[in-house]
């Protein structure tokens, strides 16, 4: 912890780091804008926020031309969103959940106050928003069970008391994208107003997969959203939200590469398999479509001082997909496919004191109740026919999932000023949450496997999916488990402009079922029986912070350092699959800085520095890479290592400035960068899937009326076209069809070089 003081010390006094978010208009006599932002479930300056938060704003997500979390993260320290074959992972601090659709999420999303806990979700299109806020570290009172990692908060923008209107278009052509987004807003009546907005989104893509004679990722976006909101004479005020998005994407940015050994001769001729990385690539394809419905009714009751809120959520949503998850132009695993549909409800009631007295409170209750479907159909192509794994040739498994859960939770906040400048803050929830699940998984055979010749006689299919450790077997099962989660957090105002805080926090995550378990967990048949129950994970968390604040000038410094237990990980089972078991810990510590400075008028310099160490402080069963040779049975020990996805040092640095030019006219010019130094990308921790560190420049320049009724723009992003790793790994069945004596690699890249025309009217 010494060492973290000390890099906190010298961040203080040398580093430019910046959240650069606003949401508020600038004061008119120059200086930053008050970033407002509701973490606490109030309305307050990011300097007054004692905790690790960056926040940025609609208009930055729009300037920019950030499509979805995936994009913002991008600029964002210590937040990492990144697709992989079967699931999307959402990271705080390098703690992530892993690939497996059982699992809750570590970093938890609410929009609107309600929860979206599935992973899934990270893809939902960002339109007409007011700012996402990025909390790090565990948040257990507000933001509830699973946010053992931090929380995203993301709000949408409301209706306004004039009448306003803006429609917003841009092209790119290198990737052939285009968007549009409209939106009306103001009053109906003297207490009603409106908000309504439309989104399209279509984009040609940037890879060309050969064998698809297309250009990937392809991408259909359409959103729409209405929000009606009643301010009457009385105590009560209310509004309500309704929103549906459909996103269609066809194929992945990934490519094949690096061939090890004699996977170049095995993968030759008519099994050829390129590895130039080139943005050329060749496989069965990918088809992912997603629907989303959710309604929000928000209703605040003035009682007398105190508020008392009710949120009322309802979220349904469905995908189906069909992946190449062998990811190379032999059929091997073509035409995979996998489906989840997921209702949830949830009703939370809060009362809430008045923020400016030597005591303060928010204390509640909240409901939630959640029921999830999944199928999962894994084929084998006949390709195998032709291979010493004959048995396998046109069969598949298929599993089919479902989950119920009931979670309760009652929680409470107060804040006592102990001095006019020192004030506590104490904390708790206490949820219970209860789950059923059940699953099944059967091996079927398709009409090539019955008629081949010779004969394949159902013991010999049987036997060959056991020796990969998979069997068809049914299992269901009950989970009930509570927890208690306090917080404490002191904080000292220094000077008027100055304030420190210390923090500890206790997180968990919810335990759950192994919905891709091949077996059972009793099965004496395999080699590796499967799992089907996991118990829940824990995190402490202790910081500490500065927030300095004035009218040109806002940092934010905070050091903190994290322990897991008992981490749901996903083990290898030796052959083909992976079993959730809670198999690991972790510790995490670092430090973490932004800054904003109003140089003059019309510059202002923002930027963000982080500082990552992270271990795994007990993980013995971890997963081999390539000619690794294994310290623990079969396994490979990653105590004292590091996770994926995790570089040291991450950040970024942004300048903005804007000059009225005559005729009513603004000239606007952005330059930003965001950089890490380099991380392994694989999660068995494979030193071949190391991105080296790297700088991604990007740029805006605009030209508009003064008082924003248009704006004309050109918005450059990764411009120094750097190639980026954002997930890799070993290709599947790559070394079983070399007899382990060679491999090549996958992995899903970030967005090249691309350059976007950018039109805005408002009225």
């Amino acid at each position: 912890m010494k060492s973290i003081l000390k890099i906190l010390a010298t961040t203080a006094l040398v580093t430019p780091a910046a959240a650069w978010a606003q949401d508020a208009v600038a004061e008119k006599e120059g200086g930053l804008a008050e970033i407002v932002v509701t973490a606490q479930k109030r309305a307050e300056g990011l300097s007054d926020v004692p905790i690790s938060i960056s926040a940025v704003t609609g208009e930055t997500i729009e300037a920019y031309g950030q499509t979805n979390l995936e994009s913002v993260s991008s600029s964002i320290p210590n937040l990492k969103i990144t697709q992989t074959a079967i699931a999307n992972r959402i990271a705080i601090r390098g703690i992530a959940s892993g690939d497996n659709k059982g699992f809750e999420q570590s970093v938890a999303m609410f929009v609107d106050g309600v929860y979206y806990g599935r992973d899934q979700l990270s893809r939902m299109p960002l339109v007409d928003l007011e700012r996402v806020e990025v909390l790090r570290g565990p948040q257990p009172t507000l933001f509830g069970k699973n946010a053992i990692a931090g929380a995203v908060n993301v709000v949408s923008r409301r209706p306004t008391n004039d009448f306003e209107g803006s429609v917003s278009a841009s092209y790119e052509f290198e990737h052939k994208e285009a968007r549009i987004t409209g939106v009306l807003s103001g009053p109906i009546s003297e207490n009603i107003g409106a908000r309504v907005v439309g989104y399209y989104r279509d984009m040609d893509g940037y890879f060309f997969n050969t064998r698809q004679n297309g250009n990937e990722p392809n991408v259909r976006e359409a959103f729409v959203r209405g929000i009606v909101d009643f301010k009457g004479d009385g105590p009560l005020s209310a509004d309500v939200k309704v929103e549906y998005a459909d996103f269609k994407t066809k194929g992945q940015p990934r490519e094949a590469y690096g061939p090890v050994g004699i996977y170049g001769l095995v993968f030759a001729g008519p099994l050829f398999v390129e590895t130039n990385e080139d943005y050329v690539r060749a496989d069965g394809g990918y088809q992912s479509r997603n629907k989303i419905f959710n309604s929000v009714l928000n209703a605040n009751l003035e009682l007398g001082d105190h508020t008392l809120t009710s949120v009322t959520g309802y979220l349904d949503y469905n995908v189906k997909e069909t992946i190449d998850v062998d990811f190379v132009n032999p059929a091997l695993l073509d035409g995979t496919r996998q489906s989840e549909d997921y209702r949830q409800f949830s009703q939370e009631l809060r009362i809430a004191s008045p923020g400016d007295q030597p005591f303060n409170y928010i204390a509640g209750v909240y409901y939630q109740n959640t029921k999830l479907g999944l199928t999962d159909h894994v084929q084998f192509n006949p390709f195998f026919f032709a291979t010493p794994f004959r048995a396998l040739g046109d069969t598949a498994n298929d599993r089919v999932y479902s989950q119920k859960s009931d979670l309760i939770s009652v929680f409470a906040q107060g804040e006592i000023s102990l001095t006019d400048s020192l004030r506590l803050t104490l904390g708790a929830r206490f949820n219970h949450e209860s789950k059923t699940g059940s699953r099944a998984l059967a091996v079927n055979r398709g009409p090539l496997s019955l008629a081949a010749m010779p004969a394949i006689i159902d013991p010999a299919v049987i036997g060959t999916f056991r020796a990969l450790n998979i069997e068809a077997h049914n299992i269901s099962g009950k989970l009930s488990e509570s927890s208690f989660n306090p917080m404490a957090n002191i904080q000292y105002d220094i000077t008027d402009d100055l304030m420190f805080y210390a923090s500890f926090a206790r997180g968990s995550k919810a335990g759950g079922f192994d919905i891709r378990g091949n077996s059972l967990p009793t099965s004496t048949t395999v080699s590796t029986p499967g799992a089907f129950v996991f118990e829940d994970e824990q995190a402490d968390n202790f910081e500490a912070g500065l927030k300095y604040k004035t009218r040109d000038v806002a940092i934010n410094i905070s050091a903190y350092r994290t322990k897991y237990r008992d981490l749901q990980t996903n083990v290898f089972d030796g052959v083909l699959s992976f079993n959730v078991r809670n198999a690991s810990g972790a510790k995490t510590q670092g430090v973490e800085a932004d800054m904003r400075w109003a140089v003059d008028d019309h510059f202002t310099l923002s930027g963000a520095i982080a500082y990552l160490d992270f271990e795994f402080t007990n993980f013995p069963l971890g997963q081999c890479f390539f000619q690794q040779v294994p310290d623990n049975g079969t396994f490979c020990s990653y105590s004292g290592k590091r996770n994926a996805l995790t570089p040291k040092w991450s950040g970024n640095l942004n300048g903005d400035f804007k000059h009225e030019i005559g005729g009513n006219l603004e000239f606007g010019f952005n330059l930003n960068a965001d950089f890490s130094s380099s991380y392994i990308a694989a999660a068995n921790l494979d030193p071949r899937t190391q991105q080296s560190g790297y700088v991604k420049m990007g740029a805006r320049l605009s030209l508009g009326h003064i008082n924003n009724n248009w704006t004309v723009a050109l918005v450059g992003r990764n411009l120094t076209n750097e190639r980026i790793m954002q997930t890799a790994g070993g290709l599947p069945l790559a070394t079983t069809f070399t007899g382990g004596r060679g491999i090549a690699y996958s992995a899903i890249y970030d967005r090249p070089r691309n350059i976007a025309l950018q039109f805005d009217v408002k009225f």
